[in-house]
């Protein structure tokens, strides 16, 4: 079947996409199942009538995604047999050989560097296409759980013409499935690496909890600096009454590239959401964030901390609904620019009548290292409930000249005092990272990527 005709205000970029689609279409996994063929085919159709968002789109006001709209990416990638050399360079797991982890080489999974050894009975972690290739062929993944219910369900392409191509040409990611009561000890890396540029990658990840599971799943993406590449990741998650997940997204993209990612999440009765996103890579990076609180007391908590110095342009958007009574949500994000750099943070709550008793609290904080770096800040509160307790605050400011003033007169030198003050802005969104081993694998990762920053002397143990 044939992709459908462009509509003619559409950019040449965007027709590239429709037209890639049309010429991989029979190649994608699961091209036998019907309702993931049809998903397919809805989001390509989507994505020809709206093509890419410009800033006209409210959601998109303070980011342009015309320079990845006029790029050329490798687009007709045909995806060989899982097995290939490994990549050389960063892994973030390297120095624990027992860490549970699924290793994905530009969107292929790399069974030699993965390690799955040890997962309790019954949790399901597979690549994307091969989770697929086992219902393609009418196969059960695991019992009591079904690919079809979840997959392009919670995040569907109608909202964002990036999901929508992802939804399409989706050929890579996990599918994690922890059946009810399981409780995984250990922390799960899913770590995304990319060898070289000039290519698109779509990977997308589905993690699924039943009741009373418990989880802790870490998303790593990486790259080489100089590579020129579009990561459009999509992460949909889905939490049964009591299950719990801690969510760590650690994104460290090359400088040159471009990292859109979508999370959308269901948290049903009692179960709790706990993120942290780190967006230190990327040329342009946005997260785009929708949680639905779906059953009483549930509760979601979303911790960012996002940096953009040279030309960079880092977007963090969050939506959270609260619909039923006795939820909680807590927004707390902090942003660096430096350069000319520039944050945009977006987030708002929205109280639906029936979410009595609710709890909504949104705060941002921002620095600025200098005189031409930009920061956007725009937390929204829209409640339509009397008996809540919601709060939202920003703020945007330059390091203490005081507190510099009494460093410098302790015999630091100024770079060392920038890089201990800004060090001391960020460091309690590093140390709300519960696990020891996890917090001073992240911190040191991020202090590499501050301005200013380095891993010898002190500065390399702030978060042990």
């Amino acid at each position: 079947m044939s992709a459908p005709t462009p509509t003619d205000t559409l950019s040449a970029g965007a027709k590239a996409y429709i037209e890639a689609f049309a010429e991989r279409e029979d190649e994608l996994p699961g091209r036998g199942l019907k309702w993931l063929h049809d998903a397919r085919r809805e989001a390509i159709d989507f994505f020809s009538r709206t093509g890419f968002p410009t800033q006209r789109n409210e959601r998109w006001k303070y980011t342009n995604v015309a320079p990845i709209e006029k790029r050329s990416f490798d687009l007709n990638r045909k995806v060989p047999l899982p097995s290939r050399t490994p990549l050389s360079g960063d892994l973030w797991t390297e120095g624990d050989r027992q860490a549970l982890r699924l290793v994905i080489d530009d969107g292929i999974v790399n069974p030699a560097l993965s390690n799955l050894d040890g997962l309790p009975q019954g949790l399901f972690v597979k690549g994307l296409a091969e989770a697929i290739d086992v219902e393609s062929v009418g196969l059960t993944l695991a019992p009591g759980f079904a690919l079809e219910s979840k997959l392009t369900r919670i995040a569907p392409a109608r909202n964002d013409a990036f999901c929508a191509l992802n939804t399409a040409l989706m050929d890579s990611g996990a599918v994690i499935f922890a059946p009810p009561g399981t409780v995984l000890e250990r922390p799960l890396h899913l770590i995304f690496r990319v060898g070289s540029g000039e290519k698109a990658l779509f990977p997308r990840i589905l993690i699924a909890a039943g009741a009373g599971a418990r989880m802790t799943v870490i998303e790593h993406f990486s790259g080489p600096a100089d590579a020129d590449y579009l990561e459009n990741a999509v992460t949909e998650i889905d939490l049964a009454e009591d299950a719990a997940l801690r969510y760590i997204k650690m994104q460290r993209s090359g400088s040159k590239s471009w990292h859109l990612a979508t999370l959308r999440a269901r948290i049903e009765a009692r179960a709790e959401f706990r993120s942290s996103v780190l967006s230190l890579g990327a040329r342009l990076c946005r997260h785009d964030i929708d949680i639905e609180l779906q059953g009483e007391e549930a509760r979601c908590s979303l911790d960012g901390l996002y940096l953009a110095d040279g030309r960079r342009h880092t977007d963090f958007r969050a939506n959270i609904e609260h619909t039923f009574a006795h939820c909680k949500s807590d927004v707390y994000c902090k942003g660096i620019a430096a350069g000319r750099g520039r944050g945009v943070f977006n987030a708002r709550a929205h109280v639906h009548p029936d979410a009595q008793k609710s709890e909504a609290h949104q705060t941002n904080r921002n620095l600025l290292l200098s005189r031409d770096a930009e920061i956007d800040t725009k937390p929204q509160l829209e409640i339509h409930a009397d008996d809540v307790k919601c709060s939202h605050g920003a703020t945007v400011g330059q390091l203490d000249d005081q507190a510099l003033f009494y460093l410098r007169s302790r015999g630091i030198d100024l770079e060392s005092a920038r890089a201990m003050l800004t060090l001391g802005f960020i460091r309690d969104i590093v140390e709300r990272i519960e696990d020891p081993d996890l917090r001073r694998m992240i911190g040191k990762a991020t202090l590499a990527h501050l301005p200013g920053m380095g891993l010898d002397g002190e500065l390399s143990e702030a978060f042990t």
